[in-house]
């Protein structure tokens, strides 16, 4: 049966670019957060594997694109390394997106604490700091600090003698807090400016780096940006913006007077930003300089690259072969050999700078342990100084090499023309055959028997791998017990399983009653239903009819008003002349106020007509709905929760005599209802000796056979390992799943507990779709450990023989 064709993954994110005149193309893998850089050919190959397309069909369409000869051979060599790289459907990737997104990766000397997923804070933020990209910031940003490095440069001996006040233990507090926050605005104009650009942030956490504190941001995204500037930016952003926090202290520490706290400050700042800018801009330190350098001269992985050339030159001038996978243009040899050597010595000499200081101060205060310590750190920086000038693979946790994690750097898969010869790489590969045993003659005396003899057990033993086996005690627990509990207080009306029936997540397991809940919520319906009627009718206000009458109502005595007001004024003018009675004036005065009261209170009944609805009333008429409303909709969702539902897939664990047993009696909220056990998987609980434990690992094959099943062996894998021991004597307690590390445990003293034998458990996870494995069972598991020399497991067994007390004595 042939295989399908290879397909590329969809959700590859591909950016193409132009450097040096020619077309790349940088493709993201977002499971993994690793970057590939591809030539046009690769892409080309790339985007024909459709999972349709044969090879040789891309072959052949490959060699009509670029007019050129493409060896089925390299191709195939290609496909294999886009598969190992993750990039094609249908691999399995959770191994390497678990690895991209643990909270902790590195090593002792390069520590990395994933702290949170920025993104979403950085889109917040780079509109309110539009400003700070802007060409009249860069422009005043810039004077400043042209600006303060003068004033730096006139007032250095003032600097310099200011330096004292730094030089006291209660600065410490200060300056870390200061050097926190100068990295924070660091890291913070990296992922803004990348952000800025359009690219993505994902990654902020604390670092670790040769001990000192700081933090990192991943802007790996500014890979896929065509422009090279974009890209320059996004890596000068944190150093130039600490050059600006560094302008306005130096600005500050000058104009401030001497015995204040800002100028404290200020000298504070204006130190350490300016020592992390130098420290930072160092190109031979996978810092910003170093990646600044890389991205400048269009070399990924440039400082591994150098390393190995100058190595492969070493080797050749030596003698030793170095077989040479990809050639490099002139330009590239010139900057490999120029950054491999330079690097190389300013390492090895900072490095011999310090063995000499250090150590010699550790030997003339008899430090012999901190000496020990410090020696053995010292080797192995040097051996991996040593590894990668040779051309070695680095450790994947080196600070000062660009693979450790995918993270910060773009992965080069070889193009097809540049492929692995097969035949060569089976030549090189392999062990060589020892040579034929000699031929049998009789009459060998006894000595020379007993020495072919032990010659041969030798050879088997040094080379014959035989499987290491660690046994253990195991108990067997369900993969995930859940407990159906009352999320309200009620009446159990009914339980709708019995022991031993499988249920699937949002089964209902049983039925409550809550009358006074029920009361309340019909309450709450009633009493909405009666304030949404009082609302309607207080918004549709008066009739318009009713309106326009009170208004024409309004209008005719307004003018009957005036009316009589002219008249009366008429008859006032002529009683003073004469023309006009007393009794004449009184009655026109009568019809004055007459009309004046018919007015006021036309007036009047149309105003009451416009208050009859107030928008406080209406306010507050919406509120207590609001109000009802949501009482209504809570009590409504207390009333679905009396309908209580598996949270997961399983088995009814709980006992059918105390479900029949449950109708009828009144629970709380969280009192426990049910037990359901998830048992298509189970996990067993291995325990190991102190002994064994350090040749576990998570993903080893196990084997185990239980006391009811002794004849049938259940197989599975290691999941996790405990990361602390427990005494020989809480064995039981452990293996039945109860955690007992109470704070008088871990206070124990070390005089009372170094000597007896500590365990550790052993987690494995084992298939059990027959049912046949119970929760409680128990019997005894081997971990399968890897293949072993046999003359490496007798060693092993007597360096566990003799007590690890003796290695105190010398």
């Amino acid at each position: 049966m042939r295989s399908a064709p290879p397909k590329l993954r969809s959700d590859l994110t591909v950016s193409q670019q132009q450097a040096a005149g020619t077309t790349r193309y940088v493709v993201k893998d977002s499971r993994s957060g690793k970057f590939f850089r591809f030539g046009e050919l690769e892409q080309f190959i790339a985007d024909q594997l459709d999972g349709e397309t044969p090879l040789e069909v891309v072959r052949q369409r490959a060699e009509a694109r670029f007019d050129a000869s493409l060896p089925a051979d390299a191709l195939a060599v290609f496909v294999k390394k886009l598969t190992k790289s993750g990039l094609l459907e249908g691999q399995d990737d959770a191994a390497d997106s678990a690895n991209s997104h643990r909270r902790m990766r590195g090593s002792l000397l390069y520590l990395r604490f994933r702290l949170l997923d920025p993104d979403r804070l950085f889109n917040r933020l780079v509109h309110r700091v539009r400003f700070c990209f802007t060409p009249q910031f860069l422009v005043l940003s810039a004077a400043l600090i042209v600006f303060a490095t003068g004033l730096t440069l006139f007032g250095w001996s003032d600097i310099r003698a200011d330096l004292s006040r730094l030089y006291r233990l209660s600065s410490i507090p200060l300056f870390l807090l200061v050097s926190l926050g100068l990295a924070a605005a660091h890291e913070f104009a990296h992922g803004l400016t990348c952000k800025r650009f359009g690219g993505e942030v994902h990654d902020l956490g604390f670092l670790l780096i040769y001990f000192t504190p700081s933090f990192y941001t991943n802007v790996s995204d500014a890979w896929l940006f065509p422009e090279k500037a974009k890209r320059l930016w996004v890596g000068f952003a944190g150093p130039y913006f600490e050059l600006f926090l560094w302008a306005l202290a130096t600005l500050a520490w000058r104009v401030t007077d001497v015995d204040t706290r800002i100028n404290y400050a200020a000298l504070l700042v204006m130190t350490l930003s300016g020592i992390k800018t130098l420290f930072n801009l160092n190109p031979f330190i996978k810092l910003d300089g170093y990646y600044l350098l890389s991205d400048y001269l269009e070399l990924p992985n440039l400082r591994k690259r150098s390393f190995r050339y100058v190595g492969g030159l070493v080797k050749r001038l030596v003698g030793a072969s170095q077989r040479i996978v990809t050639d490099p243009s002139p330009r590239e040899r010139w900057v490999y050999l120029a950054y491999g050597l330079a690097g190389s010595v300013t390492s090895l000499s900072i490095l011999g700078y310090v063995v000499v200081t250090a150590g010699g101060y550790l030997i003339e205060t008899h430090q012999s342990w901190a000496l020990l310590v410090f020696a053995g750190l010292t080797g192995t920086k040097s051996r991996r100084k040593l590894r990668k000038l040779f051309g070695g693979a680095a450790r994947p946790n080196d600070p000062e090499d660009d693979g450790d994690d995918g993270a910060d750097d773009v992965d080069t898969p070889s193009p097809p023309e540049n492929g692995t010869n097969p035949a060569a790489a089976q030549a090189a590969t392999g062990p060589s055959s020892p040579p034929p045993p000699a031929a049998r003659r009789p009459g060998w005396s006894p000595r020379v028997k007993w020495t072919v003899l032990a010659v041969t057990a030798a050879l088997v033993a040094a080379f014959v791998p035989v499987q290491l086996r660690i046994g253990g005690p195991v108990s067997v627990l369900p993969e995930q017990n859940a407990d159906v509990r009352a999320p309200v207080d009620g009446i159990v009306d009914d339980i709708l399983v019995d022991e031993g029936d499988p249920v699937r997540a949002g089964d209902v397991i049983a039925r409550l009653s809550n009358a006074a809940t029920l009361a309340q919520l019909h309450q709450t319906e009633a009493s909405i239903e009666d304030t949404r009627a009082q609302l309607k009718k207080a918004e549709k206000g008066p009739a318009p009819e009713e309106v326009t009458l009170n208004e024409v109502a309004v209008a005719r005595v307004d003018d009957r008003f005036r009316s009589a007001e002219e008249n009366a004024a008429r008859f006032a003018r002529l009683f003073e002349t004469g023309a006009a009675t007393r009794q004449e004036l009184q009655a026109a005065q009568d019809q004055l106020a007459a009309a004046r009261h018919d007015r006021d209170d036309a007036r009047g009944r149309l105003a009451m007509l416009y208050a009859r609805v107030r928008p406080e009333d209406l306010e507050s008429a919406r509120a207590k709905l609001a109000a009802l409303e949501h009482q209504q909709r809570f009590l409504a969702g207390e009333v679905r929760l009396l309908t209580v539902v598996s949270p997961a897939d399983g088995i009814v664990a709980t006992p059918s005599r105390q479900l029949r047993e449950m109708r009828g009696q009144l629970v709380t909220q969280g009192a426990l209802i049910a037990k359901v056990y998830d048992f298509s998987t189970v996990r067993a609980q291995l325990i190991v000796s102190e002994k064994e434990i350090a040749d576990v690992r998570a993903g080893q094959p196990v084997a185990l056979r239980v006391r009811a099943y002794p004849d049938i062996a259940f197989r599975g894998t290691v999941t996790a390992v405990a990361i602390e021991g427990t005494p020989q004597s809480g064995l039981q307690t452990t293996v039945s799943g109860t955690s007992s590390g109470s704070s008088s445990s871990t206070s124990t003293s070390v005089s009372s507990s170094a000597g007896s034998p500590r365990t550790f458990v052993v987690t494995t996870r084992i298939d059990n779709r027959d049912l046949l494995l119970k929760p409680g069972m128990t019997g005894q598991g081997k971990i399968y450990a890897g293949e072993r020399r046999i003359i490496g497991l007798i060693t092993r067994r007597l360096a566990r023989t003799f007590k690890v007390e003796f290695w105190s004595w010398w």
